[in-house]
């Protein structure tokens, strides 16, 4: 699996590109930095649910082909392109995520902070034409695609920090995820 990494003010965003079968281990300390549900109290519960649930530290946006998640003797969870913003895991030991096409792709978005600490996330997608709207204290990452916001066009991959509310316009199909506290 082959990687490449782009570092922001608040984020390490890791693009991960795979071969079809490519399996690549993740490390606990990887996925969850030590959070509990209290740490995730949004999302307690949806963790309530599941007994080996743990919340999700790092944000994933998948952009070509897919990957299984694999773990804790679970049944594999796909996690095709054109989906994102997970917010926990199950099993954290021996977590894996297998390439299920050639080329498949995701990227990995990490919060840089010395403690941990939860950010809440939602799935942004569209194509030309489509809108969606950004507010104040929000972080945008765009994996792909473009959008014009406030007279200006931004293409991914890139991450802003968005200080007034806007309605952005989808000028290219975009993937990416829109990232708060």
């Amino acid at each position: 699996m082959q990687f490449r990494r782009i570092r922001f003010e608040k984020f390490t965003v890791t693009i991960f590109t795979a071969h079809a079968g490519e399996e690549r281990i993740i490390l606990p300390s990887e996925l969850t930095r030590g959070m509990t549900a209290a740490d995730a109290e949004p999302i307690a519960h949806l963790l309530a649910q599941y007994p080996d649930a743990h919340p999700l530290h790092t944000i994933p946006v998948f952009t070509k082909g897919g990957f299984e998640a694999l773990g804790g003797g679970n049944p594999p969870v796909l996690r095709p392109a054109g989906s994102g913003a997970v917010q926990f895991v199950r099993a954290i030991d021996n977590y894996r995520m297998r390439a299920t096409e050639e080329g498949s792709e995701y990227h990995c978005i990490t919060p840089r902070s010395e403690t941990p600490v939860w950010w809440q996330r939602a799935f942004v997608s569209g194509q030309a034409g489509d809108t969606f709207d950004v507010l104040p204290k929000e972080y945008l990452y765009i994996a792909e695609g473009s959008f014009e916001m406030a007279g200006q066009t931004f293409s991914g991959p890139t991450m802003l920090e968005i200080t007034k509310a806007y309605t952005a316009t989808i000028t290219e199909p975009v993937l990416g995820v829109k990232i708060w506290r």
